[in-house]
């Protein structure tokens, strides 16, 4: 008889919760849970995987027959905006720096083997592949990317057939080329020192390598950390005091592990690889500064 009254007024359903917030009330738990596995399995639209930050619980009770059940498509959105996704594209580089990224490895072929058309065997335009992990999926058409590169291709093939001048082979000689320098974090050069793009209204300050969200970032040199934490465009940035009017910056970052006063040493991992602040995907932005003024880290560490 109780059951019976309590059937009457109210329906079984499962409470939806996430990280102890609760999403709401469905009627089909097995349903969420497939769809839910569906989308953080689909490898559709170049995406190479999502992260959750945590995965629903779910509690079965009774709510009021008069109470509407939300739609499982909105306990479904709930979920999936707590999920990061990272996507693989390729970039096609010049001479080791990014220049234009596609959707699909076959596309990024088939652009260098037309660029490689009628171009003189001497000429090395040092074409590559670079494959990037990135959160943002932007890709342009192959025939977009394509007219884009034959300009520079042809700025490149103009400049090769230039009379060269003799060169000097004294090299710079500063302090920074005394120390013992280490390379912070493995991956693609992405934008090289003094470029120009359309994020930035001024030269490149630094270096950019490119890769996986979360790779360790080790310092170039002991030093003394003098900042550790958010600044600007910059975003999560850790700046390392190497004396000698030497610093590094290690911007970008998704986390810190060092903090202001610490002593560090080539060895220390000092950071993750992010996206924070002024940035379109995952990766290191490098500076070296000798008395507060840039200089080229890849004179020195590349």
């Amino acid at each position: 008889m109780i059951l019976t009254i309590i059937l009457i007024k109210y329906k079984p359903a499962y409470a939806v919760t996430m990280s102890g917030e609760l999403l709401g009330f469905v009627e089909d738990k097995d349903f969420i849970n497939n769809k839910l596995d569906k989308y953080m399995n689909d490898t559709s639209r170049n995406i190479a995987f999502r992260e959750i930050e945590a995965l629903p619980e779910y509690s079965y009770t009774f709510v009021s027959r008069g109470k509407e059940l939300l739609e499982d498509r909105n306990i479904l959105l709930a979920i999936e905006n707590t999920t990061n996704t990272t996507y693989r594209v390729f970039a096609i580089t010049i001479d080791g720096e990014q220049t234009a990224v596609v959707d699909t490895e076959e596309n990024a072929e088939e652009i260098i083997n037309e660029l490689k058309k009628d171009v003189d065997s001497k000429i090395d335009l040092k074409l590559g592949i670079a494959e990037i992990y990135t959160q943002e999926p932007n890709t342009s058409a192959k025939d977009e990317v394509l007219k884009e590169l034959n300009i520079v291709k042809t700025a490149l093939i103009n400049e090769n057939t230039k009379p060269k001048k003799e060169s000097s082979n004294i090299k710079q000689i500063t302090s920074v080329a005394k120390m013992d320098l280490s390379i912070p974090v493995r991956g693609t050069i992405t934008s090289r020192f003094g470029s120009r793009s359309s994020i930035r209204s001024s030269a490149h300050t630094g270096l950019d390598i490119g890769t996986s969200k979360g790779t360790a970032i080790t310092a170039i040199a002991p030093g003394t950390v003098t900042y550790a934490g958010t600044k600007g465009a910059y975003g999560k940035l850790v700046i390392i005091d190497h004396g000698n009017g030497i610093e590094s910056y290690y911007a970008h970052c998704n986390k810190i592990y060092v903090s202001v006063g610490e002593e560090v040493d080539s060895n220390t991992k000092i950071s993750a690889v992010g996206s924070t602040g002024n940035s379109t995907g995952p990766h290191l932005h490098l500076e070296i500064r000798v008395n507060g003024k840039p200089v080229n880290p890849q004179n020195y560490l590349y």
